[in-house]
């Protein structure tokens, strides 16, 4: 079970809590779930069940659902699900040309959503949050919980201020607040607004909805392949961001010395090579612009593979992960058949050149989300996340 750790504490003081975090993270891992299941799963009495239950249906979070049909003689077990209608969040995905906005219900289902050319300057970009919130959200804010935003980039400790995101040209930019501030102004209501780097919150989508997870996976990588290239890990279980929210910035890890220039600085840096934005992917055929793919040259295509594999072979040889997923704004249904291929041709290069058989035997995966973007999903989570995450468990 993957818990997202924000560093509000550690064990829990009341086993009650505890439980209660189990079962709501239950409903999102494994969706409609009937009480019997719950208790098998999770290794919970039923009565401990029961009042779990009674406790988050008279709160408004869990519904009952029609009874689950079976072949067996017997009662049929009535299902419960997470309540669409107790709250809803507003989730964005900030992205280096296109950024989204949605309105998310709390069975993390999208109800609505708009998409627009992302502005470089913030002040611009809070005021197309502002236009098309008042579009998502027609009859007014009054059930809206918080806000989640995926950034391509650096934020800081508090989820509140963009550390760095060099794509864009932000830097030290306390969005949050800014945000908060124009929708007090705007909405007269107070919206918390938590943000990430958007392949965090990608992996968490993949780690709690994907369909590529197991639940014996505890070790994921999403690799997010767009005009940069950026990762987000999920270790033991847990999504890991390191002491100073930089973890997982494997696009910026040197693969030559003396190579092309980043936007970051430094020299060589794996994006370079292996995003959309690289000379072998607008070779190849990749168009970000009109998020488009048509395979122009195949020769120039393997070696942009080529180029990808190189940090994903470092990756397993210094994490050893159980799955690998690539996800990214030209990975959807209409341009599957592509990246199919290019996951195959993946596959065999990373079972040739891993540091062992046995690690090079990782699974490498496409995203679940191919109708919209799993940073977009996991923006929703990431904004309800203080119901789902109650007491932070040091040990799942």
């Amino acid at each position: 079970m993957v818990f997202i750790r924000t560093g509000r504490g550690s064990r829990a003081n009341q086993q009650r809590e505890v439980n209660k975090t189990i079962v709501l993270n239950a409903f999102l891992r494994c969706r409609n779930i009937s009480r019997t299941e719950l208790a098998r799963r999770f290794s919970l009495s039923k009565s401990t069940i029961t009042r779990l239950i009674n406790s988050l249906i008279s709160e408004g979070m869990i519904v009952e659902i029609q009874p689950y049909v079976t072949k067996r003689i017997g009662r049929r077990a009535i299902m419960l699900g997470l309540n669409p209608d107790y709250r809803n969040v507003i989730a964005i995905k900030v992205g280096v040309t296109h950024s989204t906005i949605a309105r998310v219900d709390f069975s993390m289902k999208i109800r609505s959503v708009k998409s627009f050319v992302t502005p470089k300057n913030p002040n611009e970009f809070i005021d197309k949050v502002v236009q098309y919130t008042k579009e998502l959200f027609p009859d007014g804010l009054g059930k809206t919980h918080a806000m989640g935003i995926g950034i391509p980039g650096i934020v800081d400790n508090t989820f509140k201020n963009v550390v760095v995101a060099p794509n864009i040209n932000w830097r030290n930019l306390p969005l949050g607040d800014m945000i908060t501030e124009r929708f007090r102004r705007e909405f007269s209501v107070d919206i918390p607004v938590k943000m990430d780097n958007e392949a965090n919150m990608a992996v968490v989508a993949e780690g709690m909805l994907g369909e590529r997870i197991e639940l014996s996976d505890a070790n994921i990588v999403y690799i997010f392949i767009g005009e940069g290239v950026g990762t987000g890990l999920i270790l033991e279980g847990k999504l890991y961001r390191g002491k100073a929210n930089t973890a997982g910035e494997f696009g910026h890890m040197t693969v030559s010395r003396d190579g092309i220039k980043c936007k970051c600085g430094n020299l060589g840096c794996w994006e370079r090579y292996a995003s959309l934005g690289s000379d072998n992917a607008k070779k190849a055929g990749f168009d970000l612009e009109k998020e488009f793919a048509e395979i122009q040259d195949e020769k120039v295509l393997d070696s942009y593979i080529e180029d990808i594999s190189i940090g994903i072979i470092n990756i397993i040889n210094g994490l050893n992960p159980d799955v690998i997923i690539l996800g990214g704004p030209l990975i959807k249904n209409d341009t599957k058949e592509i990246w199919e291929n290019i996951r195959q041709k993946l596959v065999d290069i990373v079972r040739r050149k891993s540091i062992t058989e046995d690690a090079g035997k990782v699974k490498i995966e496409l995203t679940s989300f191919l109708e919209y973007p799993a940073e977009l999903i996991g923006a929703g989570i990431w904004a309800f996340w203080d119901i789902f995450e109650g007491p932070v468990l040091s040990t799942m």
